[in-house]
C-alpha cells in the first residue's frame, strides 16, 4: 500500500491505522509472535514519528523519541486486551550507530525478534538485515517536499 503524507500529524495517523491493524491480527493469532516493523528512509524522513504514532495506536503513554544512542528503547504496553495478567512490549529499535549485525548481537536484539506478543520497530534495519526475521513488515518513508511523504507499507 501506498501512502501520502501532507504533515508529521498525518504520517502518525497512517502509523495508526497500520498498529491497530496488526494488534488486531496478533489477537486473533492462535500462535502469539512479535510483529516486526523495518522502517527505511533517509535521515529525516520520519521514522520516529511513524514510531510514535503507532506506539500511542497501542497505548504507550511514555514519550517516544529516537533512541539512537541507547540504540533500543523498550516500552510497556498493559492494556493489550489479550488477559488481564499479560503486558507486552513496544520495542524502538535504531541501528544508526550500528555498523553490521554483529554489533547487534551482543545487545540481543535477536533474542527481542523471539519475544511473544510484542511489537518491534526498527529504523535502519538495513544494518541488521542479516539477522531480519524473514516475516516482517516493510515501511519506507521518502521525502515528497519538506513535509510531504510518501509511505509504503509491505506485509
Amino acid at each position: 500500500m501506498i501512502y501520502r503524507s501532507n504533515s508529521p500529524k498525518e504520517t502518525q495517523k497512517i502509523a495508526s491505522n497500520l498498529a491497530k491493524t496488526v494488534d488486531n491480527r496478533l489477537r486473533k493469532s492462535v500462535i502469539h509472535r512479535g510483529v516486526v516493523i523495518a522502517l527505511e528512509g533517509e535521515l529525516g524522513a520520519g521514522k520516529t514519528t511513524f514510531v510514535q504514532g503507532f506506539a500511542k495506536a497501542l497505548g504507550v503513554k511514555s514519550n517516544i523519541q529516537r533512541p539512537t544512542f541507547n540504540i533500543i528503547k523498550k516500552y510497556p504496553i498493559s492494556s493489550n486486551g489479550y488477559s488481564l495478567m499479560a503486558i507486552c512490549y513496544l520495542y524502538h529499535i535504531d541501528c544508526y550507530r550500528l555498523k553490521d549485525h554483529k554489533e547487534a548481537m551482543p545487545l540481543g536484539i535477536k533474542d527481542i525478534f523471539e519475544e511473544p506478543d510484542c511489537f518491534v520497530l526498527i529504523e535502519w534495519p538495513e544494518r541488521i538485515s542479516k539477522i531480519l526475521p524473514k516475516k516482517l513488515t516493510k515501511v519506507h518513508i521518502d521525502h515528497i517536499a519538506p513535509s510531504k511523504r510518501k509511505i509504503t507499507i509491505k506485509k
